[in-house]
C-alpha cells in the first residue's frame, strides 16, 4: 500500500481497514495518551532541546507534545481541548506545600507537597438530597465562552496539517464520574444502592450539560474533527467497580444519550476511555455506539489475552492504546523487553485495521528515558513492519 497521510490512516484504522502502518497517538487524547510533565522533561533533555512545556491537563499534570516530539515519533493524532487559561484556575498554596483550587462546580482539587496529580477532596453535593440537586448552582450548558476560537484552530489544523483531530470535551469526557466528584466516591456508591433516584437526578443534570456543551463544540469543530473522546472508569485493577446490572440500570442510559447526541450532530467516531478489569462491560460499549476503546489495560485481570479480545470484539471495536504493559514492562524492564511487548500486542491486535497504538495511560516520571524512547520507536518500527509481511 502506498504511503497514507495521518488523517486518512486513522480513519481507515477506525473503519477496520488495513493501512500502510498502524497509526500512533501521542497526546491526541490530551490527558490520557501523553506523558507526565516530569517524564516529558526527561524526553526533551534526551532529545537535546528545552522548549517551554505546556501543561495540557491540570488533574494529571500531563504535557502537550510539541511538534518536534510528534514528528520524531510519527504521531498521527492532534488534540482539540479547552486550554487551562480558559478554566480560570485560582491556585492556592498551603503552608505544608500542598496546592489546591476549586473548579466552577465547587469541587476542591488538591495536590500534596511533592505530589504528582490533583485529586478531588471537597465535594459540594456530598450527602445531597433531590432538593439539593435541584437548588444547586449548575453552570450554564449553553455557555460557549470556553470553546470560542476552537473552530478557527480546528480549521487551521484541518487545512494546514494532515493530523487526525481528536476532540476532548466537558468533564474530561466523563458522564458518571463527575457525579463522584460532586458528591464524593463513597456517597456515590452508597446512593447507587439505596437512593438510585438521586443518582438518576444528578446524571440527568450531567447529561444536560454534556449535550449543551457538545452542541456548541461541534458547531465549532464538527466539520473538521474525526474523533470525540468520552471517559468513565468502570474497573479497578482486579474487578469491576460496580455490578454490571447497576451500570446498565443507571449509567448506561445516560452514556447512550450523550453518544447518540454527538453522533447525530457530527460525522465522528467516539473513543471511550475505561481502564481496569472491565471485560464484562465491553459489549455494552459496542451497544451504545462506541467505536474505539482506550487504553486496553493489559495488566488488569482478564485483559492480558489481547488475541482473544481481538477475536471477540475486533470486528466491532477499535483498540486505542495497548502498546505496552505499563506497570511492570515499561517501567522496570529493558528496552528489548519493551520491543518484544510492543511486537506481541501489534501481532495480537493489528490484523484488518482496528488498532491505534498508544501508551496505556500516560507515561509516568519513573519510566527510564531509554524505555520511553524504545517504546515510541517500537510503535513505528513494528507498526510499519506488520503490514509489510
Amino acid at each position: 500500500m502506498s504511503s497514507l497521510k495521518s488523517r486518512e490512516r486513522v480513519i481507515r484504522a477506525l473503519n477496520h481497514k488495513e493501512t500502510d502502518r498502524i497509526p500512533i497517538d501521542i497526546g491526541g487524547i490530551y490527558n490520557l495518551t501523553t506523558l507526565h510533565k516530569d517524564a516529558y522533561k526527561k524526553l526533551q533533555k534526551y532529545l537535546g532541546y528545552n522548549n517551554k512545556i505546556t501543561i495540557s491537563s491540570m488533574l494529571s499534570q500531563t504535557a502537550f507534545p510539541d511538534e518536534y516530539v510528534r514528528q520524531r515519533f510519527k504521531a498521527d493524532c492532534y488534540p482539540l481541548y479547552m486550554p487551562l487559561d480558559k478554566m480560570n484556575i485560582n491556585l492556592q498554596w498551603d503552608k505544608d506545600g500542598s496546592s489546591w483550587y476549586k473548579d466552577e462546580w465547587g469541587v476542591k482539587w488538591m495536590c500534596p507537597a511533592n505530589g504528582l496529580y490533583y485529586d478531588p477532596v471537597g465535594h459540594p453535593l456530598e450527602g445531597c438530597t433531590l432538593e439539593d440537586i435541584d437548588k444547586f448552582n449548575w453552570p450554564d450548558p449553553n455557555d460557549n465562552s470556553k470553546w470560542l476560537g476552537m473552530g478557527k484552530r480546528a480549521k487551521d489544523l484541518y487545512e494546514n496539517t494532515d493530523y487526525a483531530l481528536v476532540v476532548n470535551g466537558p468533564f474530561n469526557g466523563g458522564v458518571y464520574v463527575p457525579c463522584q466528584w460532586l458528591m464524593g466516591y463513597e456517597d456515590f456508591f452508597i446512593k447507587m444502592m439505596i437512593e438510585p433516584e438521586i443518582i438518576e437526578a444528578m446524571l440527568e443534570k450531567i447529561v444536560e450539560y454534556h449535550i449543551g456543551q457538545w452542541n456548541l463544540i461541534l458547531d465549532e469543530v464538527g466539520k473538521y474533527a474525526q474523533v470525540v473522546v468520552l471517559s468513565d472508569d468502570l474497573g479497578t485493577q482486579n474487578a469491576p467497580l460496580m455490578r454490571p446490572s447497576l451500570y446498565r440500570q443507571l449509567i448506561k442510559p445516560a452514556q447512550a444519550k450523550v453518544v447518540n447526541f454527538i453522533k447525530s450532530k457530527a460525522d465522528v467516531k467516539i473513543v471511550y476511555h475505561c481502564d481496569g478489569a472491565i471485560s464484562e462491560f465491553i459489549s455494552d460499549f459496542i451497544d451504545i455506539g462506541v467505536d474505539a476503546w482506550n487504553p486496553v489495560q493489559v495488566s488488569a485481570d482478564g485483559m492480558d489475552d489481547t488475541a482473544k479480545l481481538k477475536k471477540e470484539y475486533g470486528d466491532k471495536l477499535t483498540f486505542w492504546g495497548a502498546g505496552c504493559e505499563s506497570q511492570t514492562v515499561l517501567s522496570t524492564k529493558t528496552p528489548e523487553d519493551i520491543r518484544e511487548e510492543v511486537k506481541r500486542r501489534i501481532n495480537d491486535l493489528g490484523s484488518d485495521g482496528g488498532l491505534i497504538l498508544a501508551s496505556i495511560h500516560n507515561i509516568q516520571k519513573d519510566v527510564p528515558i531509554e524505555n520511553i524512547v524504545a517504546f515510541y520507536d517500537a510503535l513505528y518500527e513494528f507498526g510499519t513492519a506488520f503490514y509489510q509481511k
